[in-house]
Protein backbone atom coordinates (compact mmCIF):
# COMPACT_ATOMS: atom_id res chain seq x y z
CA UNK A 1 0.00 0.00 0.00
CA UNK A 2 1.14 3.31 -1.30
CA UNK A 3 -0.29 6.79 0.82
CA UNK A 4 -1.26 8.98 -2.02
CA UNK A 5 -2.71 12.37 0.08
CA UNK A 6 -5.08 13.45 2.42
CA UNK A 7 -7.56 16.41 1.29
CA UNK A 8 -8.54 19.60 3.49
CA UNK A 9 -11.12 21.59 2.42
CA UNK A 10 -10.34 25.32 2.42
CA UNK A 11 -12.51 29.00 2.79
CA UNK A 12 -10.06 31.08 1.49
CA UNK A 13 -7.38 29.25 -0.43
CA UNK A 14 -4.91 32.30 -1.04
CA UNK A 15 -4.95 32.19 3.26
CA UNK A 16 -4.33 28.33 2.83
CA UNK A 17 -1.64 28.63 0.30
CA UNK A 18 0.17 31.47 2.65
CA UNK A 19 0.25 29.31 5.26
CA UNK A 20 1.09 26.02 3.64
CA UNK A 21 3.50 27.05 1.02
CA UNK A 22 4.57 30.49 2.68
CA UNK A 23 5.32 29.17 5.53
CA UNK A 24 5.44 25.84 5.77
CA UNK A 25 7.63 25.46 2.72
CA UNK A 26 5.38 23.42 0.78
CA UNK A 27 5.10 23.69 -2.95
CA UNK A 28 2.42 23.88 -5.01
CA UNK A 29 2.35 20.92 -7.96
CA UNK A 30 -0.38 20.32 -9.74
CA UNK A 31 -3.85 22.94 -9.65
CA UNK A 32 -7.37 22.18 -11.52
CA UNK A 33 -10.25 24.43 -11.48
CA UNK A 34 -13.55 22.98 -12.22
CA UNK A 35 -16.40 25.53 -13.06
CA UNK A 36 -19.35 23.67 -13.44
CA UNK A 37 -18.91 22.13 -9.65
CA UNK A 38 -17.47 26.02 -8.95
CA UNK A 39 -14.31 24.53 -6.89
CA UNK A 40 -10.91 24.17 -7.21
CA UNK A 41 -8.29 21.56 -6.20
CA UNK A 42 -4.35 22.25 -5.24
CA UNK A 43 -2.25 19.44 -4.54
CA UNK A 44 0.59 20.39 -2.33
CA UNK A 45 4.28 18.94 -2.13
CA UNK A 46 7.30 18.79 -0.06
CA UNK A 47 9.82 19.02 -2.61
CA UNK A 48 11.50 16.02 -1.61
CA UNK A 49 12.03 12.64 -4.20
CA UNK A 50 11.53 10.35 -1.67
CA UNK A 51 8.08 11.74 -0.50
CA UNK A 52 5.38 11.39 -3.13
CA UNK A 53 2.14 12.11 -0.61
CA UNK A 54 0.46 15.32 -1.18
CA UNK A 55 -1.83 17.27 0.56
CA UNK A 56 -4.83 18.06 -1.53
CA UNK A 57 -6.63 21.92 -0.87
CA UNK A 58 -9.91 21.79 -1.66
CA UNK A 59 -11.66 25.44 -2.28
CA UNK A 60 -15.42 24.96 -2.97
CA UNK A 61 -16.04 28.84 -4.37
CA UNK A 62 -19.51 29.51 -3.02
CA UNK A 63 -18.79 28.33 0.79
CA UNK A 64 -18.73 31.68 2.92
CA UNK A 65 -19.20 30.14 5.81
CA UNK A 66 -15.78 28.83 7.98
CA UNK A 67 -15.78 25.16 8.39
CA UNK A 68 -16.35 23.23 11.75
CA UNK A 69 -13.59 20.93 13.40
CA UNK A 70 -15.17 18.38 10.77
CA UNK A 71 -16.41 19.22 7.69
CA UNK A 72 -13.08 20.59 6.61
CA UNK A 73 -11.54 17.04 6.12
CA UNK A 74 -12.29 15.36 3.48
CA UNK A 75 -10.31 11.97 3.45
CA UNK A 76 -6.92 10.08 3.07
CA UNK A 77 -6.12 8.31 -0.25
CA UNK A 78 -4.31 5.37 -0.84
CA UNK A 79 -3.40 3.46 -3.71
CA UNK A 80 -3.36 -0.25 -3.59
CA UNK A 81 -2.48 -3.10 -5.57
CA UNK A 82 -5.87 -4.78 -5.82
CA UNK A 83 -9.02 -2.66 -5.66
CA UNK A 84 -11.59 -5.33 -5.89
CA UNK A 85 -9.42 -7.68 -3.50
CA UNK A 86 -8.69 -5.07 -1.27
CA UNK A 87 -12.58 -3.58 -0.65
CA UNK A 88 -13.44 -7.69 -0.44
CA UNK A 89 -10.96 -7.63 2.77
CA UNK A 90 -12.48 -5.07 4.35
CA UNK A 91 -15.80 -6.07 3.84
CA UNK A 92 -14.74 -9.37 4.91
CA UNK A 93 -13.82 -7.51 8.15
CA UNK A 94 -17.46 -5.59 8.42
CA UNK A 95 -16.32 -2.37 6.98
CA UNK A 96 -18.62 -0.87 4.78
CA UNK A 97 -17.88 0.33 1.16
CA UNK A 98 -19.93 3.13 0.11
CA UNK A 99 -19.07 4.01 -3.67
Amino acid sequence: MRFLHSMLRVRDLDVALDFFCGLLGLMEVRRSEHIQGRFTLVFLSTGRADDTALIELTWNWDHAEPYGSGPNFGHLAFAVDDIYETCQRLSDAGVAILR
